[in-house]
């Protein structure tokens, strides 16, 4: 038996009936949350030098294009009333008005903020949400791409949209998301073009993801944070898990990261991948400096661990924080390089009390959005 078949069979037949059961449309199928979405990943950006990584600004690294700005955009009170084909390419949008990104349509002049504690601003009944009052945002803008884009990998990425949205590039569609206050990437690489380039979100202001935001808190909805394109080799770094602790004494710290890689290019598989944790309070000094040499077909893994004697703890107090910087290299030849910070505490619950670094821990805080 094609058990490979049989699952894919399954999950039709199963999304099939979910659909029927709760709904046509995504944003009111809570089996259904995303659409060619890529899955989460630490945050970081790797740069193409160490100069580059150092400064730790995108916007001065040539893979980096930021879609910050005003885009063209509709309000439409309802979905059926929105544009159904304003993401083709000979769409014209020159009529349209301008909006603000990152920003809430509702504090730029379109609709109105709704404040509510615990309750729905709507008539619950889950997982559907009113037809008549969802309101639904239409953006779009042009971007133009240099030519050696399409050499590497191209990601589309949004910081957070409330409450749901459709992707399309260059008239192509790109899939679909909800999550609010997560972050959103979609690859495009093969959507995108040497020159102008087309980006088009619909963004609907509630979703059956917003059963979940009954909080006491704002209802405002739209591209709420940073929207970017970038650019990385065939070749990097893809994905890392970094573990910072101390050991029983409190006084050595525990380090280990795991690192995912990928490779898609026609490089040389044979490749370096470096490790280096400074001390920048002590004016950069070399706490570890480790390398790996790795082969990578299509992926691969690899992992450093070491022990810091007379390490600085990281506390609320005294947030002590190291630099590490990790690099990828192809025959001596540096692809990127990226730098992250990283603290070392140790959190435990003794005797019924949670301690810190060996200490007690007093939390004292309120509810915060």
């Amino acid at each position: 038996m094609d058990f490979k078949r049989l699952s894919k069979l399954t999950f039709l037949i199963f999304f099939a009936v979910s659909c029927e059961k709760y709904g046509k449309h995504e944003w009111e199928n809570p089996l259904v949350f995303e659409i060619n979405k890529l899955p989460p990943r630490a945050h970081f950006f790797s740069y193409e030098s160490e100069r580059l990584a150092d400064l730790g600004d995108p916007g001065r690294s040539s893979n980096f294009i930021s879609l910050n700005g005003l885009w063209s955009f509709k309000l439409s009170n309802t979905f059926k009333e929105s544009a159904s084909d304003f993401h083709e390419m000979g769409f014209d949008a020159s009529k349209w008005k301008k909006i603000k990104v990152p920003g809430s349509w509702e504090l730029q002049g379109w609709s109105y903020p709704i404040y509510l504690d615990e309750e729905y601003p709507f008539k619950a009944d889950p997982p559907f949400v009113p037809k008549k009052m969802n309101s639904v945002g239409s953006y779009k803008r042009t971007i133009n791409l240099p030519q050696n884009w399409l050499k590497k990998d191209v990601f589309l990425r949004f910081g957070s949209i409330r409450s749901a949205c459709y992707v399309w590039v260059n008239g192509k569609y790109i899939g679909y998301s909800q999550g609010s206050k997560t972050p959103t990437e979609f690859d495009v690489t093969d959507y995108i073009q040497a020159g102008q380039n087309q980006v088009a979100v619909k963004v609907l202001r509630f979703s059956d993801g917003s059963y979940l935001e009954g909080q006491d808190t704002w209802r405002i909805s739209g591209l709420e944070r940073d929207v970017s394109l970038y650019a990385r080799e065939k070749a990097r770094i893809e994905d890392f898990t970094i573990l910072s602790s101390l050991d029983e004494t409190y006084e050595i710290g525990k380090f280990s990261i795991n690192i995912d890689l990928v490779n898609r290019s026609e490089l040389s598989k044979n490749y370096l991948v470096r490790a280096k944790l400074t001390d920048p309070k002590r004016r950069n000094r070399t706490v570890f400096d480790l390398r790996q040499s790795i082969a990578i077909d299509s992926s691969a893994n690899t992992s450093f661990e070491h022990s810091i004697r007379r390490v600085k703890t990281w506390s609320a107090e005294k947030p002590y924080l190291y630099r590490l910087q990790l690099f990828l290299y192809n025959d001596d030849k540096l692809i990127e390089t990226l730098s992250q910070q990283v603290g070392f505490r140790k959190v435990e619950i003794k005797g019924g009390k949670l301690l810190l670094n060996g200490e007690p821990l007093i939390i004292r805080g309120v509810n915060r959005h």
